[in-house]
């Protein structure tokens, strides 16, 4: 699935972007009027989020290649209605479709023979049991001896022969071996076995979204949530529509994700365990302020207990040419708010911490001053973590106050869900994200289309695309 972006002076332009560009079958996922934010001159403007299936935008870059210059673009200016229409006989004319066998009946007949089978060992049984029959897998054997003083039973009907309890015994065993050999096939409409995301009671059409979803790190009851949430609106005709299934997931989540406002902050502390990459989110975001943001940044560290964090800092704050300083107590805040008012920006370095005792807790509330109004609390984790692991920190690391959440290593993993599960249940904004190692250019603050991004492999799936068409 792709989701890109429209901006145009008018919503009809932008509408027109995304029918030329996506198609007629695009799904508006977002619609935004931007105020004075188009080009240079600052007027208004109009910005789309749209998606649509690979398999679908491939059919309209099809139809369009077969096409004269001339249609092309009477095409493109044509309704999306004309326009599904033109694609839909294009496809039909070029490729020859392969018929399906019809299953349904096939499984209705295999029905019929096992039920069939059932009633002939029922047959054969009540014949076997009004002879006189003892039902056994072994061949009957007759005594032809006599129990002295034995009397004779009345029998309501002849004693049948060994040859004729043979029979019956073959009979009935050839029957079982027949329905034990009837396997009904496993089809479209009625899967015979298990299959992913049936325990939540979700469709078999689902079942596949359902799959794909919990293999890119999505916990499974938010997974089963989304899925149910569409049964319940779409109806089961329609669950097989891959572009309407990915489209109602990718806006579901757009809808989902918090995203944080807190950059507008004067303090900015990073808080979390260690190896999160707090220090590295500093100076990234450091850099991308000063360079390109021309912002005035001062850098701030509290960690003395790590060997070599407090050089670290300082060395990169002499390549930036920032202010530098080192919080050993609470006093030395005093000296450091005196010069607050000439700086847009300070970021405060914090010890990596479990928190797992009270005297680190209190180590924290000591240092992170209360009584500054404009700051906000980061929380560093790392996207290869666990989700179980990233809702453990977030526990303990809540005493503090956080404001929202930073995710490093996005691209050290291949499962994103985790940080739409995480977001979704600890409702904690996410303020930005470490993408690599490159300063400035790989941390970026945290949108709700990245998001969507990672989970669907849109520029990953973009980029191969590219490559095979070079």
């Amino acid at each position: 699935m792709q989701v890109r972006k429209f901006e145009a002076r008018t919503m009809k332009d932008a509408l027109e972007m995304v029918k030329k560009q996506l198609g007629p079958d695009a799904i508006i996922l977002a619609a935004k009027d931007n105020s004075n934010k188009y080009g240079l001159v600052g007027e208004s403007s109009f910005e789309i989020t749209a998606a649509v299936s690979e398999e679908t935008l491939h059919k309209k870059k099809f139809a369009e290649s077969r096409m004269a210059e001339n249609d092309r673009q009477q095409f493109q200016n044509s309704s999306a209605r004309a326009q599904k229409e033109i694609i839909s006989k294009f496809v039909t004319r070029h490729t020859t479709p392969i018929a399906k066998p019809v299953t349904t009946q096939k499984y209705i007949d295999i029905n019929d023979e096992r039920n069939a089978a059932e009633e002939r060992i029922k047959n054969a049984v009540q014949r076997a049991y009004d002879a006189g029959a003892v039902l056994s897998d072994k061949p009957a054997v007759r005594s032809q001896s006599k129990t002295v003083g034995q009397k004779p039973k009345a029998m309501a009907v002849a004693e049948p022969s060994d040859t004729e309890m043979n029979s019956l015994r073959l009979e009935i065993a050839s029957l079982k071996q027949m329905i034990k050999s009837i396997q009904a096939p496993v089809t479209e409409n009625r899967p015979q076995s298990h299959y992913p995301g049936e325990n939540y009671g979700i469709h078999y059409e689902l079942s596949s979204q359902f799959q794909g979803l919990v293999k890119e790190g999505i916990i499974e009851e938010l997974a089963a949530e989304m899925l149910l949430d569409l049964q319940g609106q779409v109806p089961v005709t329609r669950l097989k529509n891959k572009p309407l299934v990915e489209g109602y997931l990718a806006k579901k989540i757009l809808e989902d994700i918090v995203v944080s406002e807190g950059e507008s902050k004067k303090f900015h502390f990073f808080v979390g365990p260690s190896g999160g990459g707090k220090t590295s989110s500093i100076i990234k975001m450091a850099s991308q302020m000063i360079v390109r943001e021309n912002k005035k940044v001062a850098l701030l560290t509290l960690d003395t207990q790590k060997v070599g964090a407090v050089e670290q800092l300082r060395i990169y704050s002499q390549i930036l040419n920032v202010p530098f300083a080192v919080i050993r107590g609470r006093s030395d805040w005093k000296e450091i708010l005196k010069f607050i008012n000439s700086i847009d920006y300070i970021l405060v370095d914090t010890p990596g911490s479990n928190l797992k005792s009270e005297e680190e807790i209190s180590f924290f509330d000591n240092l992170i001053l209360k009584e500054i109004p404009s700051k906000s609390v980061h929380l560093v984790l790392s996207a290869r973590s666990k989700y179980e692991d990233l809702q453990s920190v977030f526990n303990k690391f809540a005493a503090l106050n956080v404001t929202d959440v930073v995710f490093n290593h996005l691209d050290e993993t291949v499962q994103n869900g985790n940080v739409y599960s995480f977001n979704k249940i600890s409702k904690l904004p996410l303020f930005a994200f470490g993408i690599g190692q490159r300063i400035p250019e790989d941390f970026e603050y945290a949108t709700k289309e990245r998001i969507v991004d990672l989970i669907f492999h849109i520029t990953q799936k973009n980029n191969a695309n590219s490559e095979a068409s070079l």
